[in-house]
């Protein structure tokens, strides 16, 4: 031996032999664990950050780090050797820490509840946060982790995992199956990275107060970031409340949704809806998302009620100043970004919306002016464009896309889709589409504006699967968790499109992953 690592090594496979027979000697027991050294900026920035995936530098397990295994027990010690269940490692890990996930699927019928009953050393500052992640196989590769919580029933206490404490970050692993939420956060400065969220029976992630006693905004979850998540093929029996995510009704400020990717929920993509009864929530930022396929499942699933909006930004009128920038929403059922009645002053920049409406002749790509009164938004470099005849997936019936899109407020390098027609607006411009000379002028080009069209996912129609079912979490996605759709809805060169944004560059969102 003439190494440290090789010591490493050696000591690690003693312990791993000395445990019950070997029985506990898995795959990730004869290499190094890689800890939680990962670098991202505080969630609890209060204005628009860019947050970096993590990374992992492989050093030996600290200390004071746990393991959790499937098969794991409360009559165990943490070690590799002995694992805990995850309650007894929430139980037991210390602030500033990590619990490993040792390979396997956790199947569970009731909540994993993290609270102040369970997380007995509760972190309170960034130096402080605890990490929840995959342990790293011999050659340092994450191991496969699956949350399955298939044998609850539909029921709205029947949560996968609850998060109602702070400053956690939980990363790396597939959740499915919940009676409601797949993940449910209530605490503050929490970190959701890259987790796959799907079939659960209300929304896959969702954000709100953890008890409902909690009526003012200070006392409702805040400074959370959702990164580089996906979640799809949400739905519960009515169709209504399955959406991909939700931060809606109770949410307190600085909560940010980056680089997640939404589709095939049975309800909406996003949904930020707020009620007279518990009022405003706080702002929310939406940056490098895409929503699609929403209003009905891959595997056919959708009902009446389900709304199948791409991003829905508000509710009951009630006034919230959200952020959207670099989004894109495309083949969702309804509308592909909608202020859903919210007359506050959405800044929404940099995005794209295409062919959107593919159930309702009436919806739009965008829908952000449900009263030229109250409305009164900013637009920059947003680009609103339908092309074909599109199929309805509920009935069949085809027609021509006829996107008559809504807005008023501030607009400057935008095109907008009108009743087949393009109206650009260079600005800026006091706009309003209701009022000619205020609504663009008429863009004449021959000119399509994508380098591909051709969908990542196939769309379903009403009790037929898709035919193909991809795994876009990892497809379109680099190998930092950063959304990569590559040449898909990315800009064409040569045409009017390339410089009809700010500055003579590209117009709309541009989630193409570059050279990454």
């Amino acid at each position: 031996m003439n190494s440290h690592k090789d010591l490493f090594f050696l000591n690690l496979a003693l312990v791993s032999f000395l445990a019950a027979g070997c029985q506990n000697h898995l795959s990730s027991s004869s290499g190094q664990i890689s800890s939680s050294n990962e670098s991202i900026t505080s969630s609890s920035s209060k204005s628009d950050t860019t947050i970096s995936s993590s990374s992992s530098t492989t050093v030996p397990i600290n200390k004071k780090d746990l393991y959790i295994s499937p098969k794991g027990s409360e009559d165990a010690d943490g070690s590799l050797a002995k694992p805990y269940n995850f309650i007894q490692g929430i139980r037991n890990l210390p602030v500033g820490s990590t619990m490993y996930l040792l390979e396997g699927t956790y199947s569970y019928g009731s909540t994993l509840m993290i609270d102040s009953s369970i997380d007995t050393h509760l972190a309170s500052s960034e130096k402080e946060r605890k990490t929840i992640r995959p342990a790293f196989d011999e050659s340092n590769k994450e191991v496969k982790v699956i949350f399955d919580f298939s044998s609850m029933p539909f029921y709205s206490s029947n949560r996968g995992i609850s998060v109602n404490t702070d400053y956690w970050h939980i990363m790396d692993f597939e959740v499915k199956g919940a009676g409601d939420n797949g993940v449910y956060i209530g605490g503050n400065h929490n970190i959701i990275e890259r987790l796959n969220i799907h079939d659960c029976q209300d929304s896959g992630l969702q954000l709100g107060r953890k008890a409902s006693g909690l009526n003012n905004m200070d006392e409702w979850p805040s400074y959370n970031t959702i990164l580089n998540c996906t979640s799809h093929d949400n739905h519960d029996p009515t169709g209504e409340d399955s959406d991909g995510f939700a931060c809606k009704l109770t949410t307190g400020i600085g909560n940010i949704f980056d680089g997640c990717i939404s589709y095939n929920n049975v309800d909406d993509g996003w949904d930020l809806y707020t009620k007279s009864e518990s009022g405003p929530i706080g702002p929310v930022t939406l940056q490098n998302c895409v929503a699609f396929n929403n209003g009905i499942t891959s595997y056919g699933v959708g009902t009446s009620n389900s709304d199948g909006n791409g991003f829905k930004l508000g509710g009951e009128s009630i006034p919230v100043s959200h952020k959207v920038n670099n989004c894109i929403a495309f083949n969702n059922l309804a509308t592909g970004f909608t202020d859903n009645s919210n007359p506050g002053t959405i800044n929404i920049q940099n995005c794209t919306s295409y062919n959107n409406g593919t159930r309702d002749l009436d919806a739009n790509n965008i829908d952000m002016c449900r009263s030229t009164v109250t409305s009164s938004n900013v637009y920059k470099n947003i680009l609103s464009y339908c092309d074909g005849v599109r199929v309805s997936p509920i009935d069949g019936t085809s027609a021509v896309f006829n996107s008559k899109d809504q807005y008023k407020g501030s607009v400057s390098h935008c095109i907008f889709y009108y009743g087949m027609e393009m109206l650009q607006i260079n600005g800026p411009l006091d706009a309003d589409y209701s009022v000619n000379g205020k609504n663009g002028t008429i863009l004449e080009t021959k000119d399509t504006p994508f380098v591909s069209v051709s969908s990542p996912q196939p769309q379903s129609s009403k009790g037929v699967s898709a035919s193909i079912h991809y795994d876009v979490h990892t497809l379109l996605r680099s190998n930092d968790g950063k959304v990569k759709l590559g040449d898909f809805l990315r800009i064409k060169t040569n045409t009017v499109f390339a410089t009809a944004g700010e500055n003579s560059k590209p117009i709309g969102a541009d989630l193409s992953g570059g050279n990454d």
